[in-house]
């Protein structure tokens, strides 16, 4: 969070910051960080699954842009080949930052829009302006303060539900095995899924919060989202 700087009227009233597409502004990356809030949007044109963080051990829910490391498919052009971006893509070089002890739980009235201000986004001249001539936030930055806000209360219910599906063992490694138009095959590690026998399996009380809390749901577009990776593997095959 150094490198990020809270947001002034004053000082920062000729800022504005570029919304166009492409690697050039970081997008050039196979795996999108997302919430559980974004997945029905998302499973109708990505793969959803969970990575581990190699720091913690903690799962987190992904969408897969790309077959490799430091690629992106969807990005053709400078254009992004989908109807829903991701709010971790759309919210760049934002960031909420914690006013008060960073251990403190992230709240509306502890928390303030911050900006990456050596981001490639960032710049004087052209871009969306974030303050009016009065000082007062643009459209612009009313839509990034709410994509923010989405985040912040998306994050601990994504938590939640990765806490419950590992209370239930529900989270497996996939296998993942495709073939190129050349032949050769591409074992894709490091992915997590849904274990659709432990799913069927859920009984009684655990069912009905599952069904309560959405999480039957969520769990089935999970399943059914890996198979967009057949359309990354003809788009990497189309390259």
């Amino acid at each position: 969070m150094s490198n990020y700087t809270m947001l002034d009227p004053v000082e920062h009233k000729n800022v504005t910051v570029i919304t166009s597409r492409g690697e050039k502004f970081g997008e050039k990356t196979n795996i999108v960080p997302v919430i559980a809030d974004e997945l029905r949007s998302l499973v109708t044109e990505y793969s959803v699954c969970f990575l581990k963080d190699p720091n913690t051990g903690r799962f987190g829910l992904y969408a897969l842009t790309g077959l490799e490391p430091g690629t992106n498919l969807y990005l053709k052009n400078d254009q992004w080949q989908a109807s829903y971006l991701p709010l971790h893509v759309r919210r760049q070089p934002f960031l909420m930052g914690i006013t008060g002890n960073e251990n403190e739980k992230p709240t509306r009235d502890n928390t303030v829009v911050t900006i990456q201000l050596e981001h490639k986004r960032v710049t004087e001249e052209g871009g969306e302006r974030l303050f009016d001539e009065q000082g007062n936030a643009t459209e612009y930055l009313k839509s990034i303060t709410a994509i923010l806000g989405r985040l912040l209360q998306g994050l601990p219910k994504t938590d939640a539900f990765v806490d419950a599906l590992i209370e239930h063992s529900l989270i497996e490694q996939l296998q993942l095995k495709v073939t190129m138009s050349d032949g050769n095959q591409k074992n894709l590690q490091g992915f997590y899924g849904i274990n659709e026998e432990k799913l069927a399996a859920l009984r009684g009380q655990t069912l009905e919060d599952f069904f309560s809390k959405g999480y039957i749901q969520a769990c089935h577009m999970l399943i059914t989202s890996i198979g967009h990776i057949q359309k990354l593997v003809h788009w990497e095959n189309n390259r």
